[in-house]
């Protein structure tokens, strides 16, 4: 299905899951109080809002694949807020109407399970605040935003179930029916189906290889050969857990740097820096482990038409052009591309492989050397007429200070936004650039997925 007609029918769907609800209400609403229907307008927005704000983290790989990570992280954070703030005007609205409700002790149990769920759904977004400092621990917080989640979530369902205002009207019971079976739908999918029984991500160690003293690569085979592994896009990441289980195991999100064009294979590059990543350089070979994923919309497939790729990268921030770069060897690419990689002077990746790609391709390889990413660096790399740089479809992966460099140097150099596409290690805020780059890419990027700070903070798909 193409690109834009996803995007197309997932902003439908996510629209649709919370305005027809609404609207349904107020066309049978008749002989109610407008103080009344307005609460309940508002309370029934706040939850299909908070329907929404969990389904769109679930790691729907179409989602993830039509806006990318960021953007799906942004509209859960951005919706999570908004459905705060109306379960806020609700209550108000509520205690206008029923001035009883102010004191919980002496209300009904369905306002007493209302304030509690006003309480979780406080404490949930006290929590996603306070997990987005630096230093905080993430499957910590990851575990407490999902349980405060999930009782803000019963409790509401509790509140209006317990209230009988909604479910005794026949059509509105199918609408909250209705609305429950995609909640569940989504969180069996998430929760229990792709942890427990997929076999598509079952995969078996094949071996690890050394790139650096600090570097390693994952090889991994599937399990299940008859499936062929998992169909990627270069630049997709997956999500690696070592054993099964839907609580009580961590998982974390890394690149894949191999071809999109070998399915038999795949292959994750990992700086082994924290306990998760250190313990994946001595797996040995046989041991299984267990992907979920592709996710992600940092690719090349992001780029038709292009004349040629610039990329640039940070560190192990190559990870997902090598991946391009391979996939693009093997169809036998024949665009001119240009590499620029501003990385440790002691780990030079990939040197070998990337002058044999340089032969295959039309590539040209900048080491930076400990010299920053600059409007002036580009300006040599970049060919020197202007309409064939915006030709070219630029992707930046790295640091923070890799990518706002990078992101800073391109605006300084006029190249159209449109071309492009970001992808950032850690959790670490906006993107700190001129408000002329900024408005394309500074929004909090939770992604990265091969480098040693991926086991702190990363994405919450």
């Amino acid at each position: 299905m193409p690109l834009k007609l996803t995007r197309v029918l997932w902003g439908a769907g996510l629209a649709a899951l919370v305005v027809l609800p609404v609207a349904l209400m107020a066309a049978r609403a008749g002989g109610t109080s407008v103080l009344g229907m307005l609460s309940v307008g508002l309370g029934l927005l706040a939850l299909s809002l908070l329907i929404v704000v969990v389904v769109v983290p679930s790691r729907v790989r179409s989602l993830t694949r039509a806006f990318g990570v960021e953007k799906v992280i942004g509209l859960h954070r951005w919706l999570g807020t908004l459905a705060i703030l109306l379960v806020g005007l609700h209550l108000a609205v509520a205690v206008a109407n029923h001035p009883i409700l102010l004191n919980p002790f002496r209300a009904t149990e369905a306002a007493k399970a209302g304030w509690t769920s006003v309480v979780a759904l406080l404490l949930v977004g006290l929590v996603a605040v306070r997990g987005r400092r630096p230093g905080a621990r993430y499957e910590i917080w990851a575990r407490l935003h999902v349980l405060l989640a999930a009782a803000a979530l019963v409790l509401a369902g509790l509140h209006v179930f317990w209230l009988g205002n909604l479910v005794t009207d026949p059509v509105m019971r199918v609408v909250l029916s209705a609305l429950v079976l995609v909640l569940l739908g989504v969180l069996a999918h998430r929760w229990v189906w792709r942890p427990l029984f997929s076999r598509q991500g079952a995969y078996v160690v094949y071996g690890v290889r050394r790139e650096s003293p600090t570097v390693s690569t994952l090889v991994l085979a599937p399990v299940h050969l008859r499936r062929g592994g998992l169909r990627f896009s270069p630049g997709q990441f997956v999500w690696l857990r070592l054993r099964r289980a839907v609580v009580g195991t961590e998982e974390h999100p890394f690149t894949i740097a191999s071809s999109a064009r070998v399915t038999g294979r795949l292959e994750l590059t990992v700086r082994d820096q924290g306990d998760f990543s250190g313990l994946l350089s001595t797996l040995r070979t046989g041991s299984k482990v267990w992907l979920d994923g592709p996710h992600g919309s940092f690719t090349d497939a992001a780029a038709p038409g292009s004349a040629g790729l610039v990329l640039l990268a940070g560190g192990v921030g190559i990870t997902p052009m090598m991946s391009m770069l391979r996939t693009l060897a093997d169809g036998g690419d024949t665009r001119t591309h240009r590499l620029v990689l501003a990385e440790r002077g002691t780990e030079p990746l990939f040197a070998d492989e990337l002058t044999a790609l340089a032969r295959r391709l039309d590539l040209r390889v900048t080491r930076t050397e400990g010299r920053r990413i600059d409007a002036e660096l580009l300006d040599e790399v970049l060919p020197d007429d202007l309409a064939a740089r915006h030709d070219l479809d630029y992707f930046v992966c790295g640091s923070p200070s890799v990518t706002a460099g990078s992101l800073a140097a391109l605006d300084q150099l006029g190249v159209p936004p449109a071309r492009i596409h970001t992808e950032q290690f850690g959790w670490s805020g906006a993107i700190p650039v001129a408000d002329g780059a900024a408005g394309r890419t500074s929004t909090e990027v939770p992604a990265p997925r091969s480098g040693g700070k991926h086991g702190r903070r990363s994405a919450r798909t």
